[in-house]
């Protein structure tokens, strides 16, 4: 019975993705270049979130659409973020498969992996060895050495900072060290005077409609943000100019301002310099706005400007409705 539901969800997969090709590809932009919008873009990097690989065929084979569509653009992207859930449930299967899809495209010149609470969930809740696999295969699929859930990058001289939970439960457990470490970090990419890049699978508290966007009429163990360090998180974060926080995790579709009303929020909120981007789930339908799979973003640096662009990988159309253009301070 349970092979023959898995199969059953497997087959579904493939047919929303198709669904989305020839049903929603009619309100985007099939004939756009994938090239940067204007020649003089610093950095160019797409992101995508939930991509909750397990061991079925069909969910691999969607990731590899979208990655094959990444490693066509025509300019090479400089990196691809993936920000959690990488995994349904963290096992050594699910991760072997999320490799196996990455090993077949090169979809940017990097790639950065983060770690979602569903990737900590391996086992009888093994904690410790999640920990090992997320080191093990961020290795494997992204060619880089870490030894904490949490760490930094340079791309292009830009700086990516990667927050991280250190538990295993719904919500995310930021500890007082990790803390400490994000404002250090913060500080010194503060220096370089350029866009910082502040990567969690979780949004901050009460952002993007939270907690009404999260978990429908289902009571659950928390409000669908970052945890009990949100607030701390969150001034750091806005105590520097031209930060730009990218999450996931409470699967919201596209919603623009001109939805905003409708849906009870948006995807890519300011607060002055501050920038919080909220990314649709890549695996499945999202809940709400948009509905669609197999989205994410682009983000192309200017001197003066970030460009957001809303993409279905799968489909291989820009939704240009779901477009934001950044301007700098």
């Amino acid at each position: 019975m349970f092979e023959f539901i898995a199969g059953i969800k497997g087959f579904l997969s493939v047919i929303l993705t198709v669904l989305n090709f020839l049903n929603f590809g009619i309100f985007g932009d099939f004939t756009a270049d994938t090239k940067p919008l204007y020649d003089d873009c610093k950095l160019n990097f797409a992101a995508v979130s939930d991509i909750h690989m397990t061991d079925e065929k069909a969910r691999a084979d969607m990731l590899r659409f979208g990655l094959q569509d990444m490693q066509g653009f025509s300019s090479p992207l400089d990196m691809l973020i993936c920000t959690g859930d990488l995994t349904d449930h963290g096992e050594p299967e699910e991760w072997a498969m999320l490799e196996s899809a990455f090993s077949d495209y090169t979809p940017a010149k990097n790639i950065l992996l983060v770690q979602g609470n569903h990737d900590t969930w391996t086992g009888d809740d093994d904690y410790e060895l999640s920990k090992e696999l997320f080191y093990e295969y961020n290795e494997k699929i992204a060619d880089r050495e870490i030894d904490k859930v949490y760490y930094s990058t340079k791309v292009n001289g830009y700086t990516f900072i990667v927050l991280g939970s250190e538990s295993d439960h719904t919500y995310a457990t930021v500890s007082e060290e990790q803390v400490a470490w994000l404002e250090a970090e913060m500080e010194k990419a503060s220096k370089d005077g350029l866009p910082i890049f502040v990567i969690s699978h979780w949004p901050i508290n009460e952002t993007h409609g939270l907690p009404e966007t999260w978990g429908d009429d289902e009571p659950m163990p928390d409000d669908g943000g970052i945890g009990d360090m949100s607030a701390r998180v969150e001034s750091i974060l806005k105590s520097y100019n031209n930060v730009f926080m990218i999450s996931g995790h409470i699967h919201n579709g596209f919603v623009n301002d001109s939805q905003a009303d409708t849906f009870g929020y948006v995807s890519v909120e300011s607060d002055g310099s501050f920038h919080s981007i909220n990314m649709s789930p890549f695996m499945y339908l999202a809940a709400r706005g948009r509905i669609a799979n197999g989205t994410g973003f682009t983000f192309e640096v200017y001197e003066d400007t970030v460009e957001i662009r809303a993409r279905s990988f799968t489909a291989g159309v820009w939704y240009t409705d779901y477009n934001w253009s950044i301007e700098l301070v």
